[in-house]
């Protein structure tokens, strides 16, 4: 039986007239006139918008709807942006969770950047290196705990977690890996595999050896009615998920040491830790997801390190390495992994691994955020962001609760007294929830909404009074959100 998706792709392909003949000559002389004046031109936000929609597509959701409601930025101050109208947004999402240092990009990194473009703005990876490759690999060394000492450098966050993949499969000889349902590890095809969340759908079947288990925080159920007990039941059925699947068959066990667009979850005392044994008794390699975690946002400079004495075997970072002001990841491995990629091919690699403008930039943005006392900034504001939080809380009866770590912050939203979501578990949108976030952009707030939550993840560089400002905003859209509560 044809399945409605078959068949509706059927009927707009039978639509387009596929058989129409098209000429392969083009006019580049033309098309550079065209655009030496498109190019001095200021575009309207109508003019950008009917390009996106003519020329691009939206990452995840539908472009038509999505071009219909995006924001149109033109420049970036600090913890604010502008749109092409002139209107300021407090961003309280950090963007993707990786603006970290802001939207003013530090007089040092820019020159940083410029220097290397001027000097050599590209190597390649495989048979050339640089002297900002040799720097900034040194300082990542330095800044991380252990043994921690060798770096594999990517374009982003998913391509880290691939490589992650990998390694780990080449290094143990064994193919299956394990990661937890409540977790997001990227886009492409391998991280996307190892995401539990719903987004991994659209792309199954996926690689091929990725079993999912259970995380210490469920949607539906507890574990326990304590962290000691939750930890205790947890790691028990995490045992009995890999006596099934073969603790010899399994490379690697990937989590995110703290889950970040599922919910900002600490793990409960004492899980890592149990994780870290279970590896070390079965050689299964330990892998920490810091993309989103790590160089500040939850207090301690990689989420891994909330915990007492874990090391990863196998860190995959983005995001905060440099701000996102380039395309920019890498892998960090313990030595006794590298030993094995010394003598061993580590079989992956790309055009832009190593990028050395990319690099110049994360040294750069690192010393800035080592001189500037970024962390300590984390640190100092963490109870601040509680305080508000909370003080949410107090006021609203659709706070349900609300979870923060360092700059880390979500609040879940309730409908009602039964504390009933506005949207379940991947469920269908509420108006209540699209007329939120239109408050939330009308009152000059931009944060990211999944199902019946919000974050509050700002860049780590705000101060006292701007974090209140942003929380002043919500405190006004969630009292009208309060008219839809239902007794």
């Amino acid at each position: 039986m044809i399945s409605k998706a078959i068949k509706n792709k059927s009927v707009l392909l039978n639509s387009v007239n596929l058989t129409r003949s098209y000429s392969n000559k083009v006019n580049y002389n033309e098309i550079y006139k065209k655009h030496s004046k498109i190019a001095e031109k200021e575009l309207s936000k109508d003019e950008v918008i009917k390009a996106i929609k003519e020329n691009t597509l939206f990452s995840w959701n539908p472009t038509e709807a999505a071009a219909n409601k995006a924001l149109v930025m033109e420049k970036g101050d600090g913890v604010y942006f502008y749109d092409i109208n002139g209107k300021k947004y407090i961003d309280f999402n950090s963007q993707a969770m990786c603006s970290n240092l802001g939207h003013t990009v530090p007089e040092e990194v820019i020159k940083a950047i410029d220097d290397q473009l001027r000097s050599a703005a590209y190597a390649y990876p495989c048979a050339i290196v640089t002297p900002v490759k040799a720097k900034l690999s040194m300082l990542l060394a330095d800044i991380f705990p252990g043994d921690i000492n060798h770096f594999f450098y990517t374009s982003g966050g998913a391509e880290s977690n691939e490589t992650a993949m990998r390694m780990a499969r080449l290094f143990t000889g064994r193919h299956k890996i394990l990661a937890r349902y409540r977790s997001y590890h990227g886009a492409t095809l391998g991280a996307m595999t190892l995401t539990g969340d719903p987004r991994r759908w659209n792309s199954e079947p996926g690689a091929s050896g990725v079993v999912h288990f259970m995380d210490p925080y469920p949607y539906s159920f507890k574990w326990g009615d304590n962290e000691e007990e939750i930890t205790e039941m947890s790691l028990k059925y995490l045992r009995e998920t890999i006596s099934y699947e073969g603790p010899n068959k399994i490379a690697a066990i990937f989590i995110e040491s703290v889950t970040g667009t599922n919910g900002i979850l600490k793990p409960p005392k004492g899980y890592l830790e149990g994780i870290r044994k279970i590896c070390d008794e079965t050689g299964i390699l330990m892998v920490c997801d810091e993309v989103m975690n790590g160089f500040g946002r939850t207090g301690q400079m990689f989420g891994f390190m909330n915990s007492e004495g874990v090391i990863p075997d196998i860190v995959t970072m983005a995001k905060g390495i440099n701000g996102a002001y380039l395309p920019l990841g890498a892998v960090g491995c313990r030595d006794h992994v590298a030993d094995y990629f010394m003598k061993n091919p580590i079989g992956i690699g790309s055009t832009y691994n190593s990028h050395p403008v990319t690099l110049a930039s994360a040294y750069a943005a690192l010393q800035y955020f080592l001189k500037n006392g970024v962390l300590d900034n984390v640190q100092k504001l963490e109870p601040v962001l509680k305080k508000h939080l909370e003080e949410l809380k107090s006021r609203h009866p659709t706070v349900k609760g609300y979870r923060s770590l360092g700059l880390f912050g979500t609040v879940e939203l309730q409908k009602n007294s039964k504390g009933e979501p506005f949207v379940g578990y991947n469920g269908p949108a509420h108006p209540a929830m699209g007329q939120l976030q239109e408050d939330m952009v009308k009152n000059g707030l931009y944060t990211l909404l999944r199902w019946s939550s919000f974050f509050t993840n700002p860049p780590l560089t705000i101060n006292e009074k701007e974090l209140k400002e942003g929380f002043e905003i919500l405190d006004k859209c969630l009292t009208n959100l309060d008219k839809h509560f239902e007794k």
